[in-house]
């Protein structure tokens, strides 16, 4: 990802101008085998790859991901490449407070080789990125369902970006609870993590639905839930829920992604568990 040495002289000075990079907090140390709920704020970057360079992007990628391993880096990340949408890459690294960010930056650049790495690595990916910015986001606990889970299982996701009108935000998040209400009670076994973006563009604005997914059959299993769903609530009712959803919203986006091992530094029981999945070079 990018030089940590120009993205994180800001973290120096009061925080100004958080950027994602390769030296944040991370996975929360989700061990592989155990159920978490997400971490309290999530932080993402989104970065967009030039036609056709999406292997040398990968490839410095995957250098440098090598080198946190060897270096045993003191955060961890996910990578996944957009299925749909637009070429880009996202990273999402999940931690609980600000001042983790802090320690961890710290503790990296206390390691002068891993650094290194990373601006040789950086100035590799540069001429394959156009674009990439960042964002935190902070969970929303009463907007989600089941949100608990193995994450090192997870092999897509699916990501649902909604941006809310100016003025109907608690209008949204009541009707986000409603659809949470009626998930219970006609598909319980149903699940997703909703965040609120805090930092970035559209702060306090911006809402995204995240679904970890095994396998891309749970798209046919959400797909065929839709007549239940319906069912279970009642046409009128659904209808009723959209048009509030048409009155609040601007736009909504729903896009599905890829994890990659080659873009991931996750924890080492991740690459144990499943060696033919996590780790792959």
């Amino acid at each position: 990802m990018k030089d940590p040495v120009c993205t994180f002289a800001p973290l120096c000075l009061l925080f100004a101008g958080l950027t994602i990079c390769a030296a944040p907090a991370a996975l929360a140390q989700q061990d592989a085998g155990q159920t978490h709920g997400p971490s309290k704020y999530l932080f993402l970057e989104n970065v967009e790859i030039k036609p056709n360079m999406g292997f040398p992007y990968a490839k410095a990628q995957g250098d440098e991901v090598q080198a946190e391993r060897a270096a045993k880096a003191p955060y961890h990340y996910l990578g996944m490449w957009g299925i749909t949408g637009s070429g880009h890459v996202l990273y999402l690294h999940g931690f609980d407070a600000f001042g983790d960010l802090q320690k961890d930056h710290e503790a990296t650049f206390a390691m002068p080789k891993l650094i290194e790495a990373m601006k040789t690595n950086g100035a590799a990916q540069a001429g394959s990125i156009a674009t990439d910015h960042s964002s935190i986001y902070v969970f929303e606990k009463d907007l989600s369902l089941n949100a608990n889970l193995d994450l090192s299982k997870m092999r897509f996701m699916r990501i649902i970006l909604f941006h809310v009108k100016s003025g109907h935000n608690e209008e949204f998040r009541h009707l986000a609870k409603v659809f949470v209400k009626g998930y219970q009670s006609t598909l319980p076994d149903a699940h997703w993590a909703m965040f609120q973006k805090s930092y970035g563009v559209d702060s306090d604005k911006t809402y995204i639905l995240v679904t970890p997914m095994a396998s891309l059959a749970e798209v046919d299993a959400m797909e065929g839930g839709d007549k239940k769903f319906t069912e279970g609530v009642g046409e009128d009712q659904i209808a009723l829920m959209f048009k509030g959803l048409d009155t609040a919203l601007e736009s909504s986006e729903s896009d599905i992604f890829a994890f990659d091992p080659q873009l991931s530094y996750v924890p080492d029981s991740w690459l144990t568990a499943s060696p033919d999945f996590w780790g792959k070079k």
